[in-house]
């Protein structure tokens, strides 16, 4: 009896001793680790060339010293920041990437979504940083601006006043991004575009609305005010570039949020 009953006493500290062992193996790695792991992989990324392949996980997790669930998190982490791409399958592996300015506008403006930002003080914001690029584009009185002015009225010549809001829209972002890289303010391009991002996501499309009184007037009224932005460029004419500038703010302001109360009436 008390051999049998010693025999199933040990079994019972075995199975303990290997369940003990079994929840340490596969426990979630520690925050700190994560994070170191975070840190050395991001270093080491931004220490190759852009898609440069890193290591197969045997190989990362050998020099960084970490286990496997600590690098996995690690690198499920620099992958949504746009670090890392990570290949499954043959010839795959871990390889280092770059954040695009989309993926960053991307994530900032989701963060703003998460402190309930309201999107007209937002597009308020963007509104005074346009006002700021268009004066530094007049600023920049030159031939090539000139040109650069000639350019784009030609192009909206072409512009129907029947035009569709995504035909307007498309225009307006070509010769925005054209602006910007005229008053080199790629900084407040950036700040820009992260309101812009942000503001799409409070704003419906409301694209089958084009044959609509209100929108016959709102292209009438963007092409007048798009006239004036190009000539205050064309002319150096500083003063026209910022009335100009707030003026089609204000008729992308009024337009959007037109959207937005048909939306939620």
């Amino acid at each position: 009896m008390s051999a049998w009953m010693a025999r199933r006493g040990s079994k019972a500290l075995d199975d303990g001793v290997r369940l003990c062992f079994q929840r340490c193996m596969t426990k979630e790695p520690s925050e700190p680790a994560v994070n170191l792991a975070v840190a050395e992989l991001r270093n080491l990324v931004l220490d190759a060339d852009p898609g440069a392949f890193m290591g197969s996980e045997d190989s990362l997790r050998a020099q960084l010293g970490c286990s496997r669930n600590t690098l996995r998190q690690a690198a499920r982490l620099l992958e949504r920041d746009g670090f890392i791409l990570v290949r499954r399958g043959i010839n795959g592996g871990y390889f280092g990437a770059r954040p695009t300015v989309a993926t960053v506008e991307n994530f900032v403006s989701a963060y703003l979504e998460t402190l309930q930002m309201d999107p007209e003080d937002v597009t308020v914001v963007a509104s005074v940083l346009w006002v700021e690029v268009l004066r530094k584009a007049t600023t920049r009185h030159s031939e090539s601006s000139r040109d650069f002015a000639a350019k784009y009225l030609a192009k909206l010549k072409k512009i129907k006043p029947t035009a569709t809001f995504a035909e307007v829209r498309n225009f307006e972002q070509e010769t925005r991004a054209a602006i910007f890289q005229l008053a080199q303010c790629a900084y407040v391009e950036f700040i820009f575009n992260i309101n812009t991002a942000f503001s799409t996501r409070g704003f419906p499309r409301r694209e089958n609305v084009d044959d609509t009184p209100e929108h016959l007037a709102f292209v009438r009224a963007w092409r007048d005010a798009k006239i004036m932005e190009l000539t205050a460029i064309a002319e150096g004419d500083v003063g026209l570039g910022v009335m100009a500038a707030r003026h089609i703010r204000n008729i992308w302001h009024k337009r959007l949020w037109h959207f937005r109360e048909g939306n939620e009436g």
